[in-house]
């Protein structure tokens, strides 16, 4: 392993931006000062970055890869989510496990560990929790329960014990998924990810259970994150447009509200203040629920939030019109008043983390089980399409095109919510989201003058092809194609190993960029 000094670059951190030379040693941080200090270091490579910032490696801890979402799976492995990243200056990123219900959640967490395992970044995962309740276990049931009602009085004794038998198993199934949860956090999974809103693919977990899981991960030193949506307006909604055929792309958002997502905050933040238990929220994309956090915050609710870069320089114009089918996500895009409460939040701590949540889906999976009509286009129909938007390398440089456009947005703001905070929020600082003596070495080297380029396709590094390298498209249009970057990664370093150098991705032409990456088995506290 090579030992690395890197010179003349101006050191950013959540304190300051501070000129200071960097020397990296056995893939760890040696010494951080100023130039002076480091007179003697013979032998190490030196990196000139003069006219650079050098900041932490960057952490993504919300992606979607290789995301069996309404039974489609995008077209990213995690060797081409790595590289994508590694060009967006993130050295550590962090999935979900597919969980599936009934499944053992271990098992769930060892399978996405496996396949994440032969990538050049370190990674880890959070624990995706669904019903906790096997469907077959769940019919038998309330099929037993029917039996009861409709038995005769001779056979009402024996259907009630069956249906005593059915609920046994019911309950052994949810008190194994809970037993579960203190030995994972103690493997080094501290978090899990509950969904409030989709019922019908068996995903929504129901509120009973989620309080007793909020209560399980408290007591064993966890976190739960939720994705907080509604569901009762949200398949109110859906029934209500379906009806009405208003199901055009536009009107996406309308079918999912802002009330749709501030109330199922609320809810969770009134369950965590009750249980007195730590949560978090995925995506924060309105007005309202970044005020509830603010309020809850104020009354001790130990409760932390992201946001996500599309919800801070994206709005719902672009599901006007035929290409708006390409900015459809859950939740949906807001209002630019949402987005500025979004950026008030961000800057005033309401809001810890910008993620990407990234999930790539190209045009033709998009469309694909849409109907055309006689002209050959497609008919627009939001509930027939997956969801999802790229972002994994996007990411850093729209944050770098913000500061400064936004009272409070600095340099030092982007290091504390892409570096420092989800390393902290996730169990993995010191080691990880910062410059300090005994730190990885992690760093990511940016030029902010090379900030005039659009974030189009040929700039970009998603894959050309699907995950079989041929025949259907990879992704074909870019989401973030108008937007301009605030600055171009020069290197990506990963514990003193060079994944990208000089702008040029080192894994290329069958060179490995790095050995595999390690799990980072830390406690969140």
């Amino acid at each position: 392993m090579n030992n690395i000094l890197i010179k003349n670059g101006m050191v950013v951190s959540p304190d300051g931006v501070k000129k200071q030379d960097l020397l990296l040693r056995d893939g760890k941080v040696a010494a951080l000062g100023d130039a002076a200090a480091f007179a003697g270091c013979d032998g190490a490579e030196v990196v000139d970055a003069a006219g650079c910032h050098v900041f932490p490696g960057l952490i993504e801890p919300h992606m979607h890869i290789k995301a069996p979402l309404g039974g489609i799976t995008d077209i990213m492995d995690f060797d081409s989510a790595a590289k994508c990243a590694a060009f967006g200056g993130i050295t550590t990123f962090m999935d979900f496990s597919s969980t599936l219900p009934g499944m053992a959640l271990k098992d769930a967490v060892r399978d996405r560990l496996e396949e994440m395992k032969d990538n050049v970044l370190d990674y880890s995962v959070h624990c995706k929790v669904v019903n906790l309740v096997s469907k077959e276990s769940m019919t038998a049931l309330m099929d037993a329960e029917m039996a009861l009602q409709q038995a005769a009085p001779a056979d009402k004794a024996a259907a009630q014990a069956k249906v005593e038998r059915a609920q046994a198993v019911v309950d052994g199934e949810v008190q194994s998924h809970l037993d579960e949860i203190p030995q994972m956090i103690a493997d080094g999974i501290p978090t899990f990810k509950l969904f409030m809103t989709y019922r019908k693919a068996n995903v929504m977990i129901d509120d009973v259970y989620m309080l007793q899981v909020l209560a399980a991960a408290r007591d064993a030193g966890g976190r739960c994150g939720f994705h907080a949506e509604c569901n009762a307006i949200a398949e109110y909604n859906e029934e209500l447009f379906c009806r009405n055929n208003t199901l055009r792309w536009e009107d996406f958002p309308r079918c999912k509200p802002a009330v749709c997502e501030e109330e199922a905050v609320r809810r969770v933040l009134y369950y965590a203040e009750m249980l007195k238990a730590p949560i978090y929220f995925f995506h924060i994309s309105t007005k309202g629920a970044v005020e509830a956090i603010r309020e809850a915050k104020k009354r001790g609710v130990d409760v932390i939030a992201e946001t996500c870069s599309h919800y801070l320089t994206l709005t719902q114009e672009k599901n006007v019109g035929e290409d708006g089918i390409l900015y459809l996500m859950s939740p949906p895009l807001r209002s630019q008043e949402d987005q500025d409460a979004l950026w008030e939040g961000l800057v005033d701590g309401t809001l810890s983390l910008v993620t990407s949540d990234n999930c790539s889906f190209p045009r033709w999976m998009k469309e694909e089980s849409l109907d055309r009509g006689a002209d050959g286009k497609v008919v627009q129909d939001f509930t027939k399409v997956i969801s999802g938007v790229s972002g994994i390398e996007e990411r850093f440089g729209l944050m770098l095109h913000e500061v400064g456009r936004h009272k409070g947005f600095t340099l030092e703001k982007v290091a504390e919510v892409l570096c420092e905070n989800p390393a902290k929020v996730f169990g993995c600082y010191p080691r990880k989201g910062c410059l300090q003596v005994g730190s990885d070495a992690d760093v990511t080297v940016v030029n902010l003058s090379d900030n005039s380029y659009k974030l189009t396709l040929d700039n970009l590094h998603y894959p050309v092809y699907g995950q079989d390298g041929v025949g259907k498209a990879g992704l074909e249009y870019a989401v973030y194609g108008d937007h301009v970057a605030g600055g171009r990664v020069v290197h990506t370093i990963r514990r003193g190993e060079f994944l990208v150098r000089d702008g040029k991705y080192q894994g290329e032409d069958g060179v490995p960029a790095a050995s595999v990456g390690v799990r980072l088995i830390r406690k969140l506290h």
